[in-house]
This record gives structure tokens, sequence and C-alpha cells, in this order.
């Protein structure tokens, strides 16, 4: 999940400090197997198995697990019956793990009504204790402020068989997500990743090779991939045919959410908490202006330079798609790479860009949703121990979904699978993002959002400051009434 290796490290260090000190102080020593954490070792610190932290059970019982399909494939969470898939496969032996240690099946569906209407038979459901749901994968933003509002989910630290502390629940993003001290909407390993990257054609780049100080993935692994970076490398891959239609673009996709992109990849948050300790509107600041109009400015001066092919999202396809072969690199997210197997295109794949070097940290546009647990649940300890496997028998299920985005063997592409794993810890979300109904829907606050320049920037987002501010003091009165600090 998301966190420096210096700070792994350190963690790691700790964990093996404390384990020392805990031997010495009434610990086992005699040879017999001690656990700690989820890794169980013999008497002398080898590791024997990694088993997980809750007991092994048989609760003859059914976990049911309602999806919204409109942002998370069903079957890249459950599946019916193993086949050749890979992922498949995966899903399938991750579901009889947990059918043999907690005697659980697990049974997945779409959530019905589509990501504007499918948080009502939830609501329904749990306000007339009828069951039938034990998780809800959520929209990133549709929806989930009424869940919360309206009382409806379980805190997930107060849940038995969760361990938070655990390194496949990402608490660090739940922390950014986390309501009066409560951690309402979770967020692990479980997760399959959907988030915005940068695709790029392999034989169009090796052209280009020879302009570059350093391969992409150096850069990526030397945090020197920047906006700059990027927009330079756009910049060698237009080639003017004297026809749209046959010209080769450094840049197409689609503009919209990818162009949100590159603004939680510069670090700049919509909704941040003050000194006081409230949330508050903080896109009307000199950071928020210089970030946002550096990058509008780049970006269009690809466009006006016609290196760049942007389109609008009004269509499920851009003007020029990847898979054409006429694009050194495009906007697109992980839920869709697999597309580009169906075509005669050798493509890889990279973080957005930071800011610049300073930031010193990729970060990742999350748009895959959140693990929702209703506050009315027929066994509670049974869905907190089952939430627990899926997060803990992830590994498997993270590395086939890796293997189907790139169509081989993770070890056949390890730059790629390196790049999707610095994707995977980069994702990162802010109080704006996913309430983003609540504040005035700042989301989509680049300037192309303005009335074709009636507004400036600056006057556009002040416009949005005190209704947006009134709407999250309103949205946490009304929290208080549901959960207590």
């Amino acid at each position: 999940m998301k966190k420096s290796f210096k700070l792994l490290a350190l963690i790691l260090a700790l964990v093996m400090l404390v384990a020392v000190f805990a031997a010495c102080d009434g610990g086992k020593g005699n040879g017999d197997e001690t656990t700690a954490g989820d890794e169980t070792t013999d008497g002398n610190g080898a590791e024997t198995e990694v088993t997980p932290n809750v007991e092994k059970n048989n609760y003859d019982s059914t976990f049911y697990l309602s999806v919204l399909v409109d942002s998370n494939p069903l079957d890249h969470f459950w599946v019916a019956e193993s086949d050749d898939d890979v992922l498949s496969a995966a899903l399938f032996d991750r579901q009889e793990k947990i059918k043999n240690y907690l005697g659980v099946e697990v049974y997945g569906s779409p959530a019905e009504g589509g990501f504007q209407g499918y948080t009502e038979p939830f609501e329904i459901a749990v306000k007339n204790k009828a069951g039938g749901v034990d998780t809800l994968l959520t929209h990133v933003h549709a929806g989930v402020s009424g869940l919360i509002t309206g009382g409806l989910l379980t805190p997930l630290e107060e849940m038995d068989g969760i361990d938070l502390d655990a390194d496949y629940w990402n608490k660090e993003f739940m922390d950014a997500l986390s309501i009066n001290d409560h951690y309402l909407l979770g967020f692990s390993d479980f997760n399959i990743l959907y988030t915005y990257v940068i695709a790029y054609n392999v034989d169009i780049l090796a052209k280009y090779e020879d302009a570059l100080d350093k391969s992409v993935y150096d850069m990526v692994d030397d945090y020197e991939w920047t906006l700059q970076q990027f927009c330079d490398i756009a910049k060698l891959g237009f080639i003017n045919e004297g026809d749209v239609n046959k010209n080769q673009y450094g840049l197409t996709g689609l503009q919209w959410v990818p162009w949100c992109g590159f603004l939680e990849a510069a670090g700049v948050n919509l909704v941040e908490m003050n000194d006081e300790g409230k949330y508050r509107i903080s896109y009307v600041n000199d950071l928020y202006f210089d970030r946002t109009n550096k990058i509008v400015t780049m970006l269009s001066d690809l466009s006006a330079a016609e290196c760049s092919y942007l389109d609008f999202q009004t269509s499920a396809k851009p003007t020029v798609p990847f898979e054409s072969n006429r694009a050194l690199m495009t906007l697109t997210a992980t839920i869709d790479i697999d597309d580009y197997l169906n075509y005669d295109v050798d493509f890889g794949v990279l973080p957005y860009p930071m800011y610049d070097t300073h930031q010193k940290e990729y970060r990742s546009l999350q748009w895959g949703g959140y693990i929702a647990v209703p506050n009315y649940l027929e066994n509670e300890a049974m869905a907190g121990e089952t939430l627990e496997l899926l997060a803990f028998y992830a590994e498997d299920v993270n590395t086939a979904y890796y293997q189907k985005l790139l169509g081989k063997q993770v070890g056949e592409n390890p730059d790629d699978r390196r790049m999707l794993e610095i994707i995977w810890d980069s994702v990162c979300t802010d109080f704006g993002q996913t309430f983003e109904d609540v504040c005035g829907n700042p989301l989509y606050m680049l300037p192309f959002t303005t009335k074709a320049g009636q507004q400036s920037l600056s006057e556009f987002s002040a416009a949005r400051t005190r209704s947006g501010n009134t709407a999250i003091d309103k949205f946490f009165r009304l929290v208080g009434k549901k959960y207590k600090e």
C-alpha cells in the first residue's frame, strides 16, 4: 500500500525490535512455534508459513458481496466458477481458501440501480434489517456521502476480525477519509486497482530513445518523471502527415477525469483540514492556481503545437485511439488496459508524472470506490473475518490482475509490473474527491470547466468557496447525529 520504502524498512525494524523484547519478556523461547502478526516462525526465527490473523472456524454461512459494476467489474472480485482465465482462477482459489478456513461461501452480485441509484436498495435493506448484503463496493464518489449521513455504515475499527494495522489494509488512505475518527470507508489489497495511467507505444518510443538521457522506467525509479519530462517526450512523438486521420501524435486520449489525474499527481488536494480540525475548501490558494495553470498551459501548448489530440469524454473511445498505432502516449485507466491486448500494439505503462522533482513521491487518482459495511449484519464476526481474509489472500489475485493487464507473466515484464506497483502504492484521495457532491462539485476544477473565459480560475474557484464550506459544515452536523467522535 502507499508508503515509502524507508518507512516500510523502519516499520519492519521496529517490529523486529519489539519481537525481541517480547521474547525476552514472557515470550516463547523453548522451540515452540510463535506467531507475530500473520507470520508463523519456529523457535529459531525461521519462517514456516504465513497464516491469517483470525482463527479457523466453521460458520457454515454465506458472505454477500454487492458490487457497483459501473466502477468495478464483478469478475475482478468474484467468480461463480474457475475457468482458463488467470484472474478467474485466482479469484476462485481465494474463495475456496476462505470456504475451507471459515466455512464461508463468498457470493457476489451486481448492485442494483446503476451509479445513480445503487445505494437505495442498500439503504432499504439496512433500515429494514433485512440482511442480504455484508459488504458494498461503492462508486468513488456517487452516493458515498448519503451512506454516511444516513448512518448506514459500520465503523471498520469496531468489527471483530479486522486488523487495520495489517499491511494489506491501506490505513493511510483510510485516514484521509476518516469521519469523526471512524473508518467508515475501507480500502485494502482486496480493492482491485482502478486508476488512471499513462500507456505508451513501445515501438514508437524506441525511435526516440537516442534523444532521451535515460529510459522512462529509470526516470520513474529516479523520481525524475515529471510533468516537464512528460511533455518533452510527447513533443517528440508528433509527425505531421497533413491529415488528422494520418498524423502521429505524442499524446491522445480523453479529457475530463483523465485530466484530473494530472491535478491529483501534482500534489493538490481540493479539500483539507485546517488548524482547527475542520475540513475546508483548499483550492483557492496560490499552490492550486499555480500548479493548475501550469498543467493546463503545458497540455494546451501540446495541443497548440499539434503534438496532442485530446477529446472531451463524450464517447467511449478517443478520436485517435491508442490501438491505431498513431499515438506515442495516451491517457487511460487500468481497467481498460487489457483492451490493448486485442490489438497489434506493444505497450508499456507509467504513472502520471509528478509536478516537479521537489515533490518526491507519486500520486495516483483512485477511481474504483471503497468497501462499505452496513450497520446491520446478521453475523458481524463472520463478515469482519471474511473481509480480513479477502484482503489477506489478495496477493495472488493482484498478481493475476497484473498478468491479465499486461498479457504475459509478470516475471516476463518486470518493468511494467514495477510501474503498476508504484501506481498501486501511490493511490490517494482527499475529502473533496470522495464527497464532491458535498463540496460543491470541485472535483473537475480545471479551467476548461469554466464558462469559456467568462471567469478566471480564481473567480471560478472563489465563487464556490463559501457554499462549499457551508455544505461541509452541514454534512458534519448530520454525521454528528449518527457517529460521535
